[in-house]
């Protein structure tokens, strides 16, 4: 009997909320792996189903999200290949995502790039994934469900180039207000680079955080935030230049 295994890296949750609303469409068991927090090797059967959603980063997929995925291996395992951004850039993240799938032997099925707010300048995409987004979502969904059954695989060409834009980290500063900090440690215990130090959950080691978002998403507080001249002047700008509606694609 085949369950749904849901994978996925989502910093913010957007990219959850895009794997949970495939599968929901789906009448299976289900089970989930969450890569902000498992970070080991599996091997999944040839008659499960995996949706596998990740985060586009400057054009990539989280390179914490890309090494924690190669860790799990298909047995020619169909596979529903997500990434999910904000309104500005897929580039290549679509097609390292269905290529390392493919390299773990998962047989991909079918792809897709979907749009959700963005994750750190909070005026793009405002209110996505929206009634339109969903619907079509679903409409991809019921086309996955006859992909599968048909026992076919990916035909479709995935846009992107390789070799993969370079991986870029963003100059912003996250800062905690230690006035509001409840010292949770929700942060220290979900960030996937370890970069808030378990001793002083306010602090954050700028040289190893990837400006995921998860500490800034998960605190209960809102302490955290992004800050500083870097941010404050590239917000506005970004907002602007990125303010035209995009659609999601879906490829079979």
């Amino acid at each position: 009997m085949s369950s749904i295994t849901k994978i996925y890296f989502s910093p913010s949750g957007t990219t959850k909320q895009v794997v949970e609303q495939i599968a929901s469409n789906f009448t299976q068991e289900k089970e989930t792996y969450d890569l902000l927090n498992f970070d080991m090797e599996k091997e999944f059967a040839d008659e499960d189903i995996a949706i596998v959603g990740m985060p586009v980063f400057a054009g990539r997929i989280p390179k914490s999200g890309r090494d924690r995925l190669s860790k799990l291996k298909g047995n020619n395992t169909p596979a529903i290949a997500v990434v999910n951004y904000g309104n500005a850039h897929v580039s290549d993240s679509l097609l390292e995502l269905v290529e390392l799938l493919r390299e773990n032997n998962f047989n991909v099925i079918a792809a897709a790039s979907t749009i959700s707010h963005h994750s750190i300048f909070s005026g793009v995409a405002v209110g996505r994934p929206d009634e339109s987004d969903i619907a079509k979502i679903n409409e991809f969904s019921e086309k996955c469900m006859e992909k599968i059954e048909s026992g076919k695989s990916l035909e479709s060409e995935i846009p992107g180039n390789k070799p993969y834009t370079e991986y870029k980290q963003l100059p912003f500063v996250i800062s905690c207000d230690d006035t509001s900090c409840s010292f949770c440690y929700d942060c220290v215990s979900i960030c996937p680079e370890k970069a808030i130090p378990e001793d002083d959950p306010v602090d954050t080691d700028l040289d190893i955080c990837s400006r995921c978002t998860a500490c800034i998403h998960i605190c209960p507080e809102g302490a955290r935030s992004f800050t500083g001249e870097a941010f404050e002047t590239k917000k506005p700008a970004f907002e602007e230049a990125n303010s035209e509606r995009k659609e999601p694609e879906f490829y079979l």
